[in-house]
């Protein structure tokens, strides 16, 4: 495996940090905040994110294995902010940055854009990820309920999409989990699911 070329603005002292120095400053600044040790027993919750917030939460990541089947927190917050249907939180279990996750919600939109055979405004699940080190803790089932719930309280919703990286390790199983079915529908390459929201 190789060192990521990071860009400049994450270099410190000329010195290239790899990819563990970076998750080992989050870490020490998520046990700053934490006021007890986190367990898988944390409330869940999704925040916006802040100028104080930002930084640990760009830098959350999937597990290597998974790499390719979700763009970076970073990207995802800079695309966000020219798309007037993105909606999107980080992640929290207790007070502990944990994941990320990005809607399209039409319903936001005063002319929205319907998708393939969508003629109702509709919310998708645009990124949706739970950083390596915390996978397998529920915190990615409870934020889910939290997200699905999101999509139910949207006005005029009637249809939940998201779609997935046909690949292994891909987490369609864990869609499955929450009413969510194929479509038969491929989205640049992706394999599209739906659930109904009323």
């Amino acid at each position: 495996m190789t060192t990521p070329n990071w860009p400049p603005g994450l270099l410190g002292n000329n010195v290239r940090h790899t990819h563990a120095d970076f998750v080992a400053r989050v870490e020490a600044t998520a046990m700053k905040n934490q006021t007890r040790p986190l367990d898988k027993h944390a409330v869940v919750s999704l925040r916006e994110i802040s100028r104080d917030t930002v930084r640990a939460v760009s830098l959350l990541d999937v597990a290597r294995t998974q790499d390719g089947l979700v763009a970076p927190n970073a990207f995802s917050i800079a695309q966000a902010h020219f798309h007037a249907e993105a909606w999107f939180r980080a992640i929290y279990a207790d007070e502990t940055p944990v994941g990320f996750a990005m809607l399209e919600d039409w319903t936001q939109v005063s002319s929205h854009e319907p998708h393939l055979y969508l003629e109702k405004p509709y919310v998708a699940l645009w990124r949706f990820m739970i950083d390596a080190r915390y996978q397998q803790w529920g915190f990615g089932a409870q934020a889910m309920q939290l997200l699905i719930a999101h999509a139910q309280s949207r006005p005029g919703a009637a249809t939940m999409l998201l779609s997935f990286v046909p690949a292994e390790q891909n987490p369609e199983v864990f869609y499955r989990r929450f009413g969510f079915a194929r479509t038969g529908e491929v989205d640049d390459g992706e394999i599209v699911m739906a659930r109904k929201l009323v």
